[in-house]
Parts: structure tokens; sequence; C-alpha cells
């Protein structure tokens, strides 16, 4: 699959990060979806519609990004529990940084944010899972 086709989900409770983040990357030729939190970015994966990436927000209500990462990673469907995550946060200390990774997030982005380099950190989560599933 090329990357530029991938689709990707974006959950921000902010209306206005999500349209940053879907303008930004639509205009590059991926297919963008949003939710507004961690329980609809659920509901749409058990509904069997599943992105190649996601771009999830740490502070959203119902489920926040860490535990929806969490969630995934729980998954026994290995499609699920190895779907490339990003977290777009304002959440930007150390400590935050190192429990994102160590929760299994695949980069980690802080707001504000310059929407080429979230561009390029897509670009290459995609490409790091292009080569290992063998695409």
């Amino acid at each position: 699959m090329l990357s530029q086709q991938a689709k990707i989900l974006v959950a921000d409770d902010d209306r206005v990060v999500r349209r940053i983040v879907t303008v930004k990357l639509s205009g590059l030729g991926y297919e963008l979806s949003e939710a507004e939190d961690g329980r609809e970015v659920l509901d749409r994966i058990e509904g069997g519609n599943l992105p190649d990436l996601l771009i999830v927000d740490s502070l959203m209500p119902r489920v926040d990004g860490l535990s929806l990462v969490q969630t995934l990673r729980a998954n026994p469907d290995r499609r699920i529990s190895s779907l490339p995550v990003i977290m777009l946060t304002s959440r930007s200390s150390e400590k935050d940084v190192i429990e994102g990774l160590e929760a299994g997030l695949d980069d980690y982005v802080t707001k504000p944010f310059s929407p080429d380099e979230l561009a390029a950190r897509v670009r290459t989560v995609l490409r790091r899972r292009e080569h290992a599933s063998g695409g």
C-alpha cells in the first residue's frame, strides 16, 4: 500500500486542531477521518473501521489518549495491537513523553506543532510500518 493513500484517523476534542491536521494531511493525499475522543476511536475500530495510522491527543473526554493506546496495544488482534499511533499533545514534560513512548506510542509531537513536521513524522511512521509488513 502506498503511504500517500493511507487512512488516518485524528482524535482530538479540539475541533480546530483536528481541522489543521486534516487540511494539512488530506492536502498531501491521505484519507482523513476525525473523532472527538478515544471512545469514538475504539467504537470505530471495534466496528471494523481500521485506519492505517492514528493521531491522538492525550487529554480527551471519556477515553484519553494514553488509555486508548494501552487498550489498543492489549488487543489480541495483531492488526489492532500494532496500529501506529502518534500522540499530538500539549503535555511536553519528559515524564509525559517517556510514559507515552513506554505505553507503545510510535511518535510524540507537542503542541503548538508545525503541520509540516507532523506530516514528516506521519510519513516516517507509515514508511516504517510498510517495511515491517513487507509492503
